[in-house]
């Protein structure tokens, strides 16, 4: 069975479950227009009190992906529940910040876009007290730029207290933070070499319920999370597969699998098939297939350079013949 420790935690892998992605932030310093590996800050989804799932992709992890065309939107299919409406996003690694920025959605829409605001820090994701700061977006769909004194923080959290048009709904296409001058000089996590991004799509199966086993977990730049298939209530046997964008579409020479690192090996995979494609829909066959070697030491798998925007990793078979996958990080190996 998958370890204790995951159960145990059951509540706590619940209200911190999320989905990442590393964003460049904005360096006070002029000096950092090339920004380096301290001038990112990996921001991870919490929570959301509010998403639309049904009538559109509206899901709070939408917030810091990356990409401006995707937004968090709270719900509009069936209710309608009023503002204020909160996101909450971990800062990894913990860091000084003087400031936050918000992108409105950039379609040919408004709703949702916020008006009034407060936005918070906190150490713990739980105690945010005052707001740091709090006022009134000017309109448009420019991203905005708030400045603060600096705030060591591991989580943030955006209020929206009204909506442009005064209605219902909240709307958020980027959320991103300033770096402070006190910024911690530990490097941040990178989910992919060199400037490629990989962006979570899908995965077959994720356990949920009693740990966070959410997919977005094999690209979000920490070996101390990880991806898991199924295990609460049910077990969906082997092959699974994972689904990633790379952002921008990118030419690459091999991937990297790094097995869950804790004391645990369930899932970890043994055979495999690797994929590359253009469209998400039509992978054709593996541009790779083998086994890893046991032990939980990340693997390097090399191949002949292929162009692509996605890339599919499919588990045949897990080290002890159980059941599940899990994957701590997923990342690719550029082409020269």
């Amino acid at each position: 069975m998958p370890d204790t420790a995951a159960i145990m935690n059951k509540i706590s892998a619940a209200f911190f479950s999320c989905a990442a992605a590393t964003l460049a932030v904005v360096s006070l310093s002029a000096a950092a227009q090339t920004p380096a590996a301290t001038d990112k800050i990996t921001l991870k989804f919490v929570r959301a009190d509010s998403e639309e799932t049904a009538g559109e992709d509206g899901k709070g992890a939408n917030a810091v992906d990356g990409d401006p065309n995707t937004f968090w939107h709270t719900q509009w299919q069936d209710t309608n529940p009023p503002c204020p409406h909160e996101i909450v996003i971990e800062l990894v690694p913990p860091s000084t910040i003087s400031g936050f920025t918000y992108l409105p959605r950039q379609d040919d829409q408004v709703n949702g876009t916020i008006k009034d605001y407060e936005f918070y820090v906190s150490d713990d994701g739980k105690e945010f007290g005052q707001p740091v700061k709090k006022g009134t977006f000017p309109e448009g769909k420019d991203k905005h730029t708030v400045n603060f004194d600096p705030q060591k923080a591991r989580f943030i959290k955006l209020k929206a207290l009204s909506e442009i048009n005064d209605a219902a709904w909240t709307s958020a296409a980027e959320i991103g933070v300033v770096t402070g001058k006190q910024e911690a000089a530990a490097p941040a996590a990178i989910p992919a070499a060199g400037n490629i991004k990989l962006k979570f799509v899908r995965a077959d199966s994720e356990e949920t319920a009693s740990q966070d086993g959410h997919g977005a977990n094999a690209v979000d730049g920490n070996p101390n999370t990880f991806w898991h298939t199924q295990w609460t209530d049910e077990n969906p046997p082997c092959p699974h597969e994972i689904v990633i964008e790379m952002i921008p579409p990118s030419t690459i020479k091999g991937f990297t699998y790094l097995p869950r690192q804790d004391d645990q090996v369930n899932g970890t995979i043994k055979d495999y098939e690797f994929y590359v494609s253009d469209d998400d829909k039509n992978f054709g066959p593996p541009v790779k297939k083998g086994s890893f070697a046991e032990g939980s030491e990340k693997k390097t798998v090399n191949f002949d350079a292929k162009k692509g925007r996605f890339i599919k990793l499919k588990a045949l078979s897990e080290v002890n013949d159980a059941a599940w996958t899990s994957a701590a990080e997923i990342t690719v190996i550029p082409g020269d």
